[in-house]
This record gives structure tokens, C-alpha cells and sequence, in this order.
């Protein structure tokens, strides 16, 4: 390649492209005069009209006359995984350009690819791409686009509701389960002491009544571990399906004069557990 034919194409694209900025090495740089570089800044085209980028920045480096080349995109407003796709799509094309006849080193052709695809090159990472509709000069609603950076996951929406009501029904079984528990100590200290210690004795009637309630109680307090429970709480939830995450603002329980605490809430739900199964 040579370097007099390079300033030539140079010298042909800053008269096509008055903002064209030429740049070259220091004459104290040992590879003096390369890096040799070109940048233009592509201006958006009526085509592109539908995007909020409304100029790509391109720099063609040239670092030898092997050729030895390279392709930046100095911009503030694109973001960087986007800036590396174009710099990449606009280094294939300059290099497809390159060693041909007309143009030994596809300066202009190059440039003049960047200015008729200025639109698929904003395309170019959908994750970078956010529509939104907006008005034209008309005031008529159209699909504009954004360019930015990645949209982050939204964070998961802690079930904190699900979680109070699980928790409440554990308190519920476990205030139950110990009622029972009580109640059959009771009834087995009443059929053991009517033995005959003093106190005053049951009837055999009495005693099979209160032996088989003591039996049934006994079965009821065979109640599952907390372990297992979640186990068959997580089954439930897997047959009824996952739960859509909630859009609007998350509700807040009232705490002023009047609320229930979880604390009063245990202790009443403990008492009317005991009053059911007679228990003082």
C-alpha cells in the first residue's frame, strides 16, 4: 500500500466531509506518521428520523501500510457493548473495501456505508434498543427509539403477605396441637389416679370414655413437623401454580390505635383454642 495514495483518498474525503477530522502521530513518534486516523461523525439521515441518536461517531485508524487498521466509536451517548458492535460491523466493511482499484484504502466508500446504514448500525444490539411512543412534528403518536445501556431484571417482589398468612397457621396448628396435649395429660392423670389415691374415683363408664378420648387425642397430637408441612405447603403451591407479582403499590397493614399485634393475636387464638378442648 502506499502512503501517497492514502493522503490522496484522505485529502478527497475531508473535501467531500468539511467536519472530517484528519489526525496523525507525532514527528518524534518512531512510527511516524501512522497511526494515521479519519473521524466523522455520520449524521442521522430522514430514515433514521424514528431514533434518539442523531449522530455516529466513526474513526478509521490506520497504524501501518501493511494495511494494518482498526475501527473506533468515540461516543458519550452510546453504550459501550453497542459502540464495540459497530466499531466491528464498520471494520468488516472497511476491510472488504480495502486493495480495490478505485480506492486503495476504501476511506470514502467506507464512510459512505456508515451514512446509508446509520439506522440498522443503531439496530445493531437489541438489548440497547428501547421503543416508546412519542410525537412527531404533526403532534401525532409514533414508535420512537431509545438508545441506552441494557434494562436491568427487575427485582423479585418479596411475598411477604403469603409469608404472614404461612406463619399464622403454623401459630394456629401449634397452639391447637399443644391444647391437645394438655388436655390429654389431664385425662390420663384422672385415669390414673382413679385408682384410688384418696381423690375421688370414676366409674368404669367413666374411665372407657375418658380412655378412648385420651386415644382420640392421642392421634390428633401426631401432627406433622414443621419440615413437613412446608414440604406439602410448596406441593400446594406448585399444583395451583406460580403467583402473578403484583403491580401496584404493596398494601400496609395498620399499626395505629386500635391494631392487633402478632403477639395479642397468638395469645387469643391460644385462648379459644383451650376453651374448645375445656381447658382452664
Amino acid at each position: 500500500m502506499d502512503l501517497a495514495v492514502l493522503q490522496s483518498e484522505l485529502k478527497a474525503a475531508k473535501e467531500r466531509w468539511e467536519d472530517l477530522k484528519l489526525g496523525k502521530a507525532k514527528k518524534e513518534v518512531a512510527t511516524f506518521p501512522f497511526p494515521v486516523s479519519a473521524l466523522l461523525a455520520a449524521q442521522q439521515p430522514p430514515a433514521a428520523k424514528a431514533f434518539d441518536v442523531y449522530e455516529i461517531p466513526v474513526k478509521l485508524v490506520i497504524h501501518s501500510l501493511e494495511p494494518e487498521v482498526a475501527v473506533e466509536v468515540p461516543s458519550a451517548e452510546l453504550p459501550a457493548q453497542l459502540q464495540s458492535k459497530i466499531a466491528d460491523a464498520v471494520l468488516a466493511t472497511w476491510k472488504k473495501h480495502l486493495k480495490k482499484k478505485a480506492a486503495p484504502w476504501g476511506i470514502m466508500p467506507t464512510f459512505e456505508w456508515v451514512d446509508a446504514n446509520f439506522a440498522k448500525l443503531l439496530q445493531l444490539d437489541p438489548e440497547c434498543l428501547h421503543p416508546y411512543e412519542g410525537c412527531d412534528e404533526n403532534d401525532c403518536t409514533v414508535k420512537r427509539y431509545a438508545i441506552g445501556p441494557p434494562a436491568a431484571p427487575p427485582a423479585p417482589e418479596e411475598e411477604e403477605e403469603e409469608s404472614e398468612e404461612e406463619s399464622e397457621e403454623e401459630e394456629e396448628d401449634d397452639a391447637e396441637a399443644e391444647a391437645m396435649r394438655e388436655r390429654l395429660a389431664a385425662l390420663l392423670a384422672e385415669v390414673e389416679n382413679s385408682a384410688g389415691d384418696g381423690r375421688k374415683k370414676l366409674s368404669p363408664e367413666e374411665i372407657e370414655r375418658k380412655r378412648k378420648e385420651a386415644e382420640e387425642l392421642g392421634d390428633k397430637c401426631k401432627i406433622v413437623s414443621k419440615k413437613e408441612r412446608s414440604e406439602q405447603n410448596k406441593s400446594r403451591k406448585e399444583k395451583a401454580g406460580q403467583r402473578q407479582a403484583k403491580t401496584g403499590s404493596k398494601s400496609r397493614k395498620f399499626e395505629g390505635e386500635g391494631a392487633t399485634s402478632k403477639e395479642e393475636k397468638k395469645k387469643k387464638n391460644t385462648e379459644n383454642v383451650k376453651k374448645r378442648f375445656g381447658i382452664s
